[in-house]
Parts: C-alpha cells; sequence; structure tokens
C-alpha cells in the first residue's frame, strides 16, 4: 500500500505485510514509503468549507510526529475531508471515518464504503481526532488519523463608522488569538489583529477562516481651506454673499462676536456692515475660523450685472464686462484689475468695483459650456437601389442639408435632424442648436457592378509538371479561392477543378476553370522486336506513342550499314522489307529525330530492333 497526504498532525498504524522504507535521515522529518502486495492508492486530505478548500499536494505520511501544528476552523461549520481510493474494485470492502466527536451521537461515524468526502459539523470546540479505517481484500487493513482544532467563533465589532482627519492614521483592531489567521478585505490574508488605515473606504476583516466577520466604514475629512476674501466697503443697497464651503462640516456665523440665529450653512448674506466671522467645524478634524469685515457707506449701488448665467458652445470666447457709473478699480476672481475679461472655460466667475474710491458693487456669473460634441457624417459606398440614412442629431434646433451637385429642390432643403440618400454626391449639413453653429459634409458613393477576371480566361490543358499560377483581378473587395485561400493569385500543381469567390459590398460572384495535365516533353516509345509474319498482330515497326512533334524522320539500318527502311511519317511502320523482299531474321539499328512541338525542342534518339520470323 502507498499512501500519500498532507496534514496538520498524521498518526499512520503499522500495517502487517507490508515493508516500509525510511527517505529521509532526519529524525524529525523521517518519512516512509510503504509498498503493498497489491495496487491500492489512498490520498487524504482535510480541509474547511468556511473558508473554502485547503489546498493539499500529495505527500508522504509521517510515522511520528515530532511537532504538532493545527489548523483552525469554527464550530458550528462544516469541515470537510476527502479521500481518494485506487483499488482493483470500485471501492474497498470497508471505509470507516469516526469523527472524534462523540457527542453528535450516530453523526460521529460515516461507514458507508463508498463516501470517500464526507463532512462533520462541530458544536463544541476542542481537539479532535479524526480517523479514516480503511480494509481491502487485496491491500489489507490500513488505519489513519490527524488533529483537527476546533475553535468558537470570535466576536468582532468595530463598532460605527470612523471620521477623521485627513493625514490622520486609524487603526482597527480585533480581538488577539494566538496562532489565528485573519483576512482582511484590503490586504488579504495576515497573522496581526490590526490593520492601519489610510484611505476612505469600508474595511471587512475575517478570522480564523470563519464566517462571522464585521465591516466598518472609515472617512477622513479633508482640512478646509477657508478664505472670505479681503475686507471691503460696499455701496448701499449693494447684496454679498460670503461662502465658507467645506467637506463634512457643520457652520457658525457671527456678526460682532454675535452668533447669527438660523445661519447654519456654508453661505450667509450679508446685511447689515460689520464684522463677520464664521467657524466651520469639520468632523474629525476640529474647527477652523475666518473673518471678514464688511462696511457701507452712503452712495447707492449703481445698477451693474455681469448678466445671466450663460451657457456656450464648444471653444467659444466670451466677454463679460464690468462697467457700472463711478468705476474706478476691478477686482475679478481670476486676478485681473481690467474692466473686462474673456473666458474660455466654464466656471463661476466674480468682480468687485470700486465706484468713485468709496464702496464696492460686486456680481458673480456661471459660465458653462456645451458638451465638446462634433458632427461625425461619414463617407460611405452603398448599393445601387440601397437608401442611406444620414444622421445629425444635435437636439432642438433647424437643420440645413444641401448636395453637390444638387438635388431636386423638395429635397434640397429640410428642417429634420435626418437626411435620406438616394444619389452618390456630397452631402452637407449646417446646425444651428441654441445660439451653437455646427457644420459637417461627407462623401457618398455608388458601389459599381463587380468587375473582376480570372487568368486564364477558359479551361487549359498543362504540360505536366508545369508551373502555373492562376490570377484575379478587378474590383472586388476579397477574392476566396476554393480551399479558403484570399490572396490574388493561386499555384496549380494538380489537375482538378478551380474556383474563386469575387466579393464586393454589394455582389458576391464565381468563376470556375478545369485544369488538366498531359506528358508534354514525351520520349518515343519504340518496341524491341516485332513479327513480320502477316498474321496481323505485331507486324509492323513504328513508334508506339507518338508525341506532339514535327519534321519526324526514322531511319532503318541492317549489320552492313545500309538503310533498309526511311519515313517521315511516325504513323507509317517497316513491315521488315527491304528492296521488296521478304523480311531476314536479325537485330537492326533505327535512328529518330523530331521537334517536340509542346517544349520546341529538337530529339535525336536510337536503338535496336529485332525481326523475328
Amino acid at each position: 500500500m502507498q499512501l500519500l497526504a498532507k496534514l496538520p498532525v498524521i498518526h499512520a498504524a503499522s500495517v502487517a505485510s507490508h515493508t516500509c522504507t525510511a527517505t529521509n535521515a532526519s529524525a524529525k522529518n523521517k518519512q516512509h514509503m510503504c509498498i503493498p502486495r497489491q495496487y491500492f492508492f489512498l490520498l487524504l486530505l482535510v480541509y474547511f468549507m468556511a473558508s473554502g478548500p485547503l489546498q493539499a499536494s500529495p505527500y508522504k505520511p509521517q510515522m511520528a510526529a515530532d511537532s504538532i501544528s493545527y489548523t483552525s476552523t469554527c464550530t458550528g461549520q462544516a469541515v470537510s475531508f476527502s479521500a481518494t481510493v485506487f483499488a482493483k474494485a470500485n471501492f474497498p470492502d470497508t471505509v470507516i471515518w469516526n469523527f472524534g466527536d462523540t457527542a453528535s451521537g450516530a453523526f460521529n461515524i460515516s461507514d458507508d464504503r463508498t463516501i470517500f468526502q464526507p463532512t462533520h459539523v462541530y458544536n463544541t470546540p476542542g481537539i479532535y481526532t479524526v480517523t479514516l479505517h480503511v480494509v481491502d481484500d487485496f491491500a489489507g487493513v490500513f488505519n489513519l488519523s490527524t488533529l483537527v482544532h476546533i475553535v468558537a467563533p470570535v466576536a468582532i465589532n468595530f463598532g460605527p463608522d470612523i471620521t477623521t482627519c485627513m493625514g490622520d492614521t486609524i487603526t482597527l483592531s480585533v480581538p488577539s488569538i494566538p496562532g489565528a489567521t485573519y483576512i482582511w478585505n484590503d490586504v488579504g490574508k495576515t497573522d496581526t489583529s490590526q490593520l492601519r488605515v489610510y484611505d476612505n473606504g469600508t474595511y471587512t476583516v475575517q478570522i480564523n477562516g470563519c464566517t462571522v466577520t464585521d465591516t466598518v466604514g472609515v472617512f477622513f475629512s479633508r482640512i478646509p481651506q477657508l478664505e472670505l476674501g479681503a475686507n471691503h466697503n460696499m455701496c448701499t443697497g449693494e447684496i454679498l454673499e460670503l461662502n465658507a464651503a467645506s467637506q463634512n462640516a457643520s457652520y457658525e456665523w457671527q456678526l460682532n462676536g454675535l452668533v447669527l440665529p438660523e445661519t447654519t450653512a456654508n453661505i450667509v448674506t450679508v446685511s447689515p456692515g460689520g464684522t463677520y466671522t464664521v467657524a466651520v467645524d469639520v468632523l474629525g478634524c476640529g474647527i477652523y475660523r475666518d473673518t471678514v469685515v464688511i462696511t457701507y457707506s452712503n452712495p447707492l449701488a449703481p445698477s451693474f450685472s455681469l448678466g445671466p448665467d450663460t451657457l456656450l458652445c464648444p471653444q467659444q470666447i466670451y466677454t463679460l464686462n464690468a462697467s457700472p457709473a463711478g468705476a474706478t478699480n476691478y477686482n475679478w476672481s481670476i486676478g485681473s484689475t481690467q474692466s473686462s475679461i474673456s473666458v474660455s472655460s466654464a466656471g463661476t466667475y466674480w468682480v468687485f468695483v470700486n465706484i468713485n474710491s468709496v464702496c464696492e458693487v460686486t456680481d458673480t456669473v456661471i459660465v458653462s459650456y456645451r458638451g465638446n460634441k462634433q458632427l461625425d457624417l461619414r463617407d460611405s459606398t452603398i448599393c445601387v437601389g440601397e437608401t442611406l440614412v444620414l444622421d445629425a442629431d444635435f437636439g432642438t434646433g433647424s437643420y440645413h442639408w444641401s448636395a453637390n451637385p444638387p438635388l431636386r429642390p423638395d429635397q434640397d432643403i429640410t428642417d429634420q435632424s435626418t437626411f435620406y440618400v438616394y444619389k452618390p454626391a456630397v452631402y452637407t449639413v449646417v446646425a444651428q442648436v441654441g445660439n451653437c453653429v455646427y457644420t459637417d459634409s461627407c462623401t457618398i458613393t455608388y458601389n459599381d457592378s463587380l468587375h473582376y477576371q480570372l487568368a486564364p480566361l477558359k479551361d487549359t490543358t498543362l504540360c505536366l509538371g508545369e508551373p502555373w499560377r492562376l490570377y484575379v483581378s478587378g474590383n472586388a473587395n476579397t477574392y476566396t479561392w476554393q480551399d479558403g485561400s484570399t490572396a490574388t493569385s493561386f499555384d496549380v500543381n494538380t489537375a482538378g477543378t478551380y474556383f474563386v469567390i469575387a466579393t464586393n459590398a454589394c455582389t458576391t460572384d464565381t468563376s470556375t476553370l478545369h485544369i488538366n495535365f498531359r506528358v508534354c516533353d514525351c520520349e518515343l516509345l519504340m518496341p524491341s522486336a516485332f513479327t513480320p509474319n502477316s498474321d496481323g498482330l505485331n507486324d509492323l515497326f513504328r513508334p508506339l506513342h507518338p508525341c506532339k512533334m514535327s519534321e519526324y524522320r526514322m531511319s532503318i539500318f541492317n549489320r552492313f550499314g545500309q538503310m533498309v527502311f526511311t519515313s517521315v511519317n511516325p504513323l507509317l511502320g517497316w513491315d521488315g522489307r527491304y528492296l521488296g523482299k521478304a523480311p531476314v531474321t536479325g537485330t537492326y539499328v533505327w535512328m529518330a529525330t523530331y521537334i517536340n512541338t509542346d517544349t520546341n525542342t529538337r530529339k535525336n534518339r536510337t536503338g535496336t530492333v529485332v525481326v523475328i520470323r
């Protein structure tokens, strides 16, 4: 038997009929390998459902426990055990799990021989000995045990959410348990029960893999940058608002040292003049104060306004003008001291205007910009007979469409944001939405009929071994050959049917060619003997497989060098006669010359032929 397992503590009973050999000389880490007479393999894993399976890998069992380590889990939560058995039969004869929890009664034992992954719930903290008893007719009896440490869930309470000042450090703490593991959502698994927090967020901790958790929100308040501005001498009747906006704060306003009733917002309207003080209590940071002195002079405030809040078009430059009667000095929010400023970005703009060097008036305006959206009419190609819809919808407004070359008058102008295209042209739209004007153009073309050509143009017979390439050209977008390739050429190596599919945006067409091969550079096949006995069989000597040739001539000579036959027609053969006399048995020499018309090469061939009577 071979047992492989990775467990906190393993006790292995001695097994008869097995040879166990130490594989490590160290007493502390001594390991044994037990090899059975028959095939049997068992792997025991222990993992905990509460925190997910404990990843274990095969490991030789320790025969002695010099050091003890525990894996903890919690009462009331399932511990899952796993054993993998490989035996000659589907299942061993006996598989008994003893969870060491007698208080659980009948649930303490699992004796179903088909169950290798039982679970057990421990309701009382403690250390339990879990034993697996396996009996197999081929492998014998084996017992394996391990210790499981069960702990009671620890109560976790962070308390209420925490708010502190930016720059401070918050330490979250939970009960410290020797040997426990802590899983913080911000850092993962650790052995510390404390976590230092520097950023806003929600923090959760889990102890010992238990599902008992607690969550706390941590918020860091920003330190306010109070700035009520410089002291001002306001003209009678002028209205001024002071703003002390801060994050996560409460407000108290005072006038000349007395608390202003019902002024707990961040904005207060100045009336009458005096010394205004704001106390901003920022949660977690403390109280911050600022003071400004506002006085009113007798002159009435002249009529003055920067105008209403304004919505501008993208990239539009806007001028703010501050020129009330008697204006002598200007102080803008952007630092300018001119009577007007040019605005090119969104924001809140204010100005203080000094009137006759006696008092000040002020006004504020909010400048916003429409989104930096642009018209996007795209060039397109459509098929003949199709209709394309151009869309320039920017919202409620007026739209003017035109085409070049012009269409019929009733199609040339419309107040709709969409336009239907029936003909190729350059289309332009001018859209006015509010006080913004947008324009764009696009070119619409029609896709011509599909034009392409496959070369060669007709079925072709090629010389065997001759390299050949098919080509396709035209206005198609894609070409697809019979094998799925998409190049504009295709190499032909074998006879067969070849086709290409040409496709554009509107049309698909297929062209097909049949390619055959034949032997072009052929050799004359001449018989080595013949029997000119007038029996109608093998009576003539001539080429058996005439090639395509020209300028053919064959001559035959007897052993004396006399030419006994000559011919310029490959279909005309020698019947063995010479000067009209009957054929004479013997060996004759033949010589042939011709031009191969496929390759345009001259061939000279010689050989012998035997006349048999």
